[in-house]
């Protein structure tokens, strides 16, 4: 029987560092749409901040494989984390919701620079045989985030009021100081990685692009989730929202043990086809939802079927970085952001159209079963390839 190493050290820290920001982030996910509906009286204000902080992170995305190539990588998640805190800080002081968007887009950025940074430490840190196995412990601790921290950042401004909205915001600024801390231990505790063997920007490798694009096709539907989730809580009877996303995210942790498991050289296509079928599904079952019934399954399908498909997909662009292992997860997650920023932008659009919630979801249930024939095709033959 093979020993398989254990996680290096500064795996194992980058991993406890993600899952602190991540609870930063997660306790303002849905209170910070409540915030901004609180604030402007405009549903469509929903979509547009929420692309708005997703687009600035496409932007920056490229921008941060550019400054890791330049700095140590651990400075560039303490640069990251200090954004990131400023950002959360500014939140209390503004009902204005054009300064909003501009915090919003602030925000992007440093999100953007620091979950590059941990993408990019998690894989060139890890020994091959044992990617998919880190990106499954990141993203179960993504998921656990997920799982515990909405649903209180919901509960706290159950009672809407500048005073509710402040002891949140306040709140995930103080735990983005513990992340910061944590960062600058990092940094101070882990030899430095300045130069890449390849230079992380340029040109994207067109193998890239084939993962990239079945993740864009699958996550445009979380734009709607993510930005809309007041909305389709009351569509279903539900008071808070963050009871969506503990669900979604219990399903999570339970879709990342798996694939973290079971994808392999030949298993890529295999699990984003099962993911995003499982996507379809659960987007459909919520469409057709008005109840706390449907509202659970489809968080459960999928949260399940989300985050099996991007572990494999994730583990796929690892596998044929051949060039940089760091590019090709900036423009894997520039993929990921893109479609969350259109899924944001369009359900706006769409509402001041006159469409409805329901309708939008089904439109996206479509895009998400395109990724999972898409996956089949295209990821199976290329393994099969290699």
């Amino acid at each position: 029987m093979q020993n398989k190493e254990p996680l290096s050290r500064t795996t194992k820290l980058v991993i406890a560092i993600a899952f602190v920001l991540y609870s930063a982030y997660n306790l303002v996910l849905t209170a910070l749409q409540d915030y901004i509906l609180f604030i402007s009286g405009d549903a469509s204000a929903l979509g547009v901040s929420f692309g708005i902080f997703t687009l600035a992170a496409v932007l920056s995305r490229f921008l941060s494989g550019w400054i890791i190539e330049k700095i140590d990588d651990v400075l560039a998640l303490v640069l990251g984390n200090i954004i990131l805190t400023f950002a959360l800080g500014l939140y209390p002081l503004t009902t204005n919701i054009t300064i909003v968007y501009l915090i919003r887009a602030v925000q992007g950025f440093g999100w953007a620079l620091s979950t590059v940074t941990i993408l990019t430490m998690v894989v060139e840190n890890t020994e091959n045989s044992q990617v998919s196995k880190a990106l499954g412990y990141l993203n179960g601790f993504g998921s656990l985030s997920l799982l515990l921290f909405p649903i209180f950042g919901s509960y706290l401004v159950v009672i809407k009021s500048l005073e509710t909205f402040s002891v949140c915001f306040l709140s995930a600024l103080g735990i983005s100081v513990i992340s910061t801390g944590l960062s600058i231990y990092a940094w101070r505790s882990t030899p430095s990685i300045v130069e890449h063997e390849i230079p992380v920007s340029g040109l994207p490798n067109r193998d890239i692009l084939i993962p990239t694009l079945s993740a864009f096709l699958i996550f445009m539907m979380l734009g709607v989730l993510l930005s809309y989730s007041p909305e389709i809580a009351v569509l279903n009877g539900i008071q808070n929202p963050g009871i969506f996303f503990s669900i979604f995210a219990f399903a999570q942790i339970i879709g990342s043990a798996a694939g973290g498991t079971f994808t392999g050289s030949s298993q890529y296509g295999r699990i984003a086809t099962i993911g995003a079928l499982l996507v379809t599904c659960g987007i459909i079952v919520l469409a057709l939802s008005n109840g706390s019934i449907g509202y659970v399954a489809s968080a459960f399908i999928t949260g399940l079927g989300l985050a099996s498909a991007n572990i494999a997909l994730n583990s796929y662009v690892s596998s044929i970085s051949n060039e940089s292992e760091a590019k090709g997860m900036a423009i894997y997650s520039a993929g990921v952001d893109s479609a969350i920023a259109v899924g944001s932008f369009s359900t706006a659009i769409l509402l001041g159209m006159g469409w409805t919630i329901p309708a939008i979801l089904t439109v996206f249930a479509c895009t998400a079963l395109i990724s999972s024939v898409y996956s089949f095709l295209s990821i199976r033959q290329r393994s099969s390839e290699s």
